[in-house]
C-alpha cells in the first residue's frame, strides 16, 4: 500500500526508507520470542505472548482517563490455519481471531487479550468471578 503510485496511498518517507521486497521479508521472518525457550503449552499465543503484553504495559501507560469504559469482543479477519480462529454467523467478519478489549468511550483501547477458547488463560484474581470472567 505505501509503496502504490497513487497520490491517495503512497507514502515517500516509507518508500525512500525502505524497499517493499525488503520490508516483506522483514515481516516474514519477525519472531517475537526465542525458540529454545521452553514455551507455556496452554497458551495458543505463547509465540506473541511478549509482544502482547508488552502492547498492553504501553496501551495502559498512556491511555487519557476517563470515567466510562467498555469491555467487547472484537474480530480480527483471518482465513488461514489456526486452532483459535473463530467462525460467527451473522458477523460482518465471520472468519477471523476474536479479541477481548478493553476500550474508553472514544475508542481508545487499553487492552486486549486474544480469545482461546475453554482454555483462555484468565488471571487468579478474577477466577473468583466465574463464568462473567471467562
Amino acid at each position: 500500500m505505501y509503496w502504490e503510485k497513487s497520490k491517495d496511498t503512497n507514502n515517500q518517507l516509507v518508500c525512500e526508507a525502505i524497499s517493499r521486497n525488503r520490508f516483506k521479508y522483514i515481516i516474514q521472518n519477525l519472531h517475537c520470542c526465542d525458540n529454545n525457550n521452553l514455551l507455556n503449552t496452554n497458551d495458543k499465543f505463547a509465540k506473541i505472548r511478549p509482544l502482547i503484553d508488552a502492547l498492553n504495559k504501553r496501551f495502559i501507560d498512556f491511555a487519557p482517563f476517563q470515567e466510562n469504559h467498555s469491555v467487547d469482543e472484537s474480530m480480527v479477519p483471518y482465513f488461514g490455519r489456526h486452532g483459535t480462529k473463530q467462525f460467527i454467523k451473522g458477523k460482518p467478519i465471520r472468519w477471523g481471531y476474536k479479541f477481548w478489549a478493553g476500550t474508553t468511550k472514544t475508542g481508545y483501547v487499553e487492552w486486549f487479550e486474544p480469545y482461546q477458547g475453554s482454555t483462555t488463560i484468565i488471571a487468579d484474581e478474577y477466577k473468583e468471578l466465574g463464568l462473567g470472567a471467562s
